[in-house]
């Protein structure tokens, strides 16, 4: 008993310090790599759809204009490499055992205001068709820097909401 009461104070202690260093870590993150705000709507609008922002450093703004293919939990790994034409890039992935093809081709200012028409295709079965893929055409402006309190990764949800992690842009994916 009496270990434990010893012990007490330093676990806590630990808990503080784990939880600042976490701080810290964050902080050097963007003093290296500035995280911006981005706005993401799909072109033309569709009813019921809004615009989301995400906080985004430069690994998540480097996929913004790439279809990200998942279900569930499982995300599409890359088969082979990837095809580059121009502005144009053609990937094969597996999910679940399934081979897809995704395709994104951009226009615009990458730095600024670009878009991005993307569409991930199952290889078997109708495109589009049940379990089938998507195309979409996402317009991406660059605001401004990342609001206060907000992590690399944090969005807005469609109701304008702020979210940790990246829900709000899967919404706008899904959506």
């Amino acid at each position: 008993m009496r270990a434990a009461v010893l012990l007490l104070p330093l676990i806590l202690l630990a808990a503080c310090d784990g939880k600042a260093a976490g701080e810290r870590y964050r902080a050097r993150a963007a003093a290296i790599d500035p995280p911006h705000l981005w706005s993401v709507e799909v072109v033309p609008a569709r009813e019921g759809v809004v615009a989301v922002k995400v906080c985004a450093d430069s690994r998540i703004h480097e996929g913004l204009a790439r279809p990200a293919v998942t279900a569930g939990e499982g995300q599409c790994r890359p088969l082979g490499e990837e095809v580059v034409s121009g502005d144009t890039r053609i990937q094969r992935c597996d999910l679940n055992g399934e081979t897809w093809v995704t395709t994104s081709a951009v226009k615009g200012d990458l730095t600024r205001d670009f878009t991005s028409v993307q569409s991930a295709e199952p290889v078997s079965g109708p495109p589009g068709g049940e379990g089938g893929g998507y195309s979409q055409t996402r317009r991406y402006q660059l605001i401004g820097d990342c609001p206060e309190g907000w992590n690399v990764g944090d969005s807005t949800d469609q109701q304008g909401r702020h979210v940790k992690g990246q829900s709000g842009l899967l919404a706008l994916i899904a959506g």
